[in-house]
């Protein structure tokens, strides 16, 4: 139990404050003041994918984490966007985009602590730029934004 509770605990207040403020002003933008069960699993979802990567980093114990690269990010944005506009699902819905703002908040944390996202960069052959980093971190938050948009149509 206590290792439950650690496990807990290492999730950076930041980050669960960002996410429950997003999971709750999406739902807001979704349901208005009439939530139904569904913006309950919405947000069942999107509890569950604060701490979903990190606890398969952990049950896995990956290190270094292949979620924690480019191309995981790339591939696992074709994947949310597919979810979001597909699915009908709003446990799913809040799952996926509970991910990809904690990917996110794991990108601007790591910029703001070494100045580069080198390490998501390194599955491929050639280091990036930190010109492209920036414009490859401005795409993923733009399309992160697209993906709540539609959600929320």
């Amino acid at each position: 139990m206590d290792s439950i509770k650690d496990f807990i605990r290492k999730k950076p207040t930041f980050f669960l404050i960002v996410s429950c403020l997003y999971l709750l002003g999406v739902g807001l933008f979704k349901w208005h003041l009439h939530p139904t069960v569904a913006a309950v699993w919405f947000l069942v979802g999107g509890g569950v994918g604060i701490y979903f990567l990190d606890g398969a980093e952990l049950f896995f114990q990956l290190n270094p984490s292949p979620f924690r690269s480019v191309l995981f990010s790339a591939l696992f944005a074709g994947v949310a966007f597919f979810i979001v506009t597909s699915s009908g699902s709003t446990l799913a819905s809040g799952l996926v985009l509970s991910l990809y703002l904690q990917m996110l908040l794991w990108q601007i944390g790591e910029w703001r602590i070494t100045g580069s996202l080198n390490s998501w960069y390194r599955m491929m052959v050639a280091p990036a730029s930190l010109s492209v980093q920036r414009t490859v971190f401005g795409i993923f938050c733009v399309l992160f934004l697209f993906e709540s948009y539609f959600f929320i149509l």
